[in-house]
């Protein structure tokens, strides 16, 4: 009766037990459930990678004002100098040459008319600096042509100065020693038999 009465005893305290151990175990589960809860509604309140506000910066920064590049400085002296190169090299385009008959230097009606044109030119452009060379075909000394050359060079200025050009003009003779035209026949002697009108170039530029 007593060995009953012991083995009911200890099969409560056994079954106490382990009714103990399965709610303890059941309160560790729970707790670990709440855990891994929280730890996830912490990071979804954090919000995902990249996708949460920036922090340090404005929402509305100030525009940024964009200046214009500053237009370099050309001084005066730069401006003249530009202005002068553009008239020469306008007057390369423009002065034409006088064209003398045989062994003459006088100037002719052709010659007048062409002289009339640069000197427009030359009046409107007082700084250009004009240097006459005078011209001969091959036939004659080389000396007789250079005298004939200057003759022709100097009856060009001249005729400029009656018309009001007041540009600096210097003059010169190269005789026969450079002809345009090398054939021997009267078209292209006429082409030599001139007065060149040509831009005075600075030393140094």
């Amino acid at each position: 009766m007593r060995n009953k009465t012991g083995q009911s005893t200890c099969l409560m305290v056994v079954m106490m037990v382990g009714l103990v151990g399965i709610l303890a175990l059941g309160g560790c589960s729970k707790k670990n459930v709440e855990a891994t809860t929280e730890d996830t509604g912490k990071a979804q309140a954090g919000g995902e990678s990249g996708s949460a506000p920036l922090q340090g910066f404005s929402k509305s920064p100030s525009e940024e004002a964009v200046k214009p590049p500053t237009p370099p400085v050309v001084a005066k002296a730069d401006q003249a100098e530009i202005a002068a190169r553009q008239a020469q090299e306008a007057a390369k385009r423009q002065l034409t040459d006088i064209y003398f008959a045989f062994d003459k230097w006088a100037l002719s009606s052709e010659g007048m008319k062409n002289l009339a044109q640069n000197s427009e030119f030359l009046k409107q452009n007082p700084t250009v600096k004009l240097l006459i060379e005078g011209h001969c075909d091959e036939r004659g000394s080389r000396e007789y042509n250079m005298v004939l050359g200057e003759k022709r060079a100097q009856e060009t200025r001249k005729y400029l100065e009656s018309l009001g050009v007041k540009n600096p003009v210097t003059v010169t003779s190269y005789g026969k020693e450079r002809p345009t035209c090398t054939e021997r026949d009267e078209s292209c002697y006429w082409k030599n038999r001139r007065a060149h009108l040509a831009v005075k170039e600075e030393k140094g530029k």
